[in-house]
């Protein structure tokens, strides 16, 4: 599942929705300990919502795969912020390199984001990048949803 292109003009990382930075940070943690456990990373979407979080795999051709995470994203009611993971490549100055990546969005926003953690095989498993990158906007599967509370109030002053 690797041939999904998101382009990337913008040189300068945007402002992240906290709660989404936390989802797709997770996410990639996750599909990174499968990965080290020797497993698949089927791709998959994380939905939060009231305060947990939702996986569901997504199987099938790359194109198949898409449009299974965008009809279970915006099928979803009261999702805070959703994270759609999948094993696939970005083109570096370097070449291609392989990545983990995660695309993401919070209900009425435009544009989502595609985050990505660079990885190569190694002799005993995978060699990650320590920090993940951005790659690009990304659509928004909850672009047209009505912005949710997440529940967390925050303090007056």
């Amino acid at each position: 599942m690797a041939d999904r292109n998101v382009e990337n003009d913008i040189v300068e990382v945007p402002q992240l929705d906290e709660t989404l930075e936390v989802l797709l940070l997770q996410t990639i943690e996750e599909a990174q300990q499968r990965m080290e456990d020797g497993e698949e990373v089927v791709p998959f979407t994380a939905l939060l919502i009231d305060g947990s979080v939702f996986e569901e795999t997504h199987t099938g051709s790359t194109d198949e795969c898409f449009e299974s995470a965008r009809e279970t994203v915006e099928g979803s009611e009261g999702a805070v912020a959703y994270a759609f993971c999948y094993d696939g490549y970005v083109e570096t100055d370097e070449g291609d390199r392989d990545a983990i990546i995660v695309e993401g969005g919070v209900p009425g926003e435009a544009e989502g984001v595609a985050l990505g953690l660079l990885y190569a095989e190694a002799e005993d498993g995978f060699e990650f990048e320590e920090e993940v990158c951005y790659i690009a906007a990304a659509p928004n599967f909850l672009a047209g949803k009505e912005p949710v509370s997440d529940g967390i109030e925050e303090d007056e002053k």
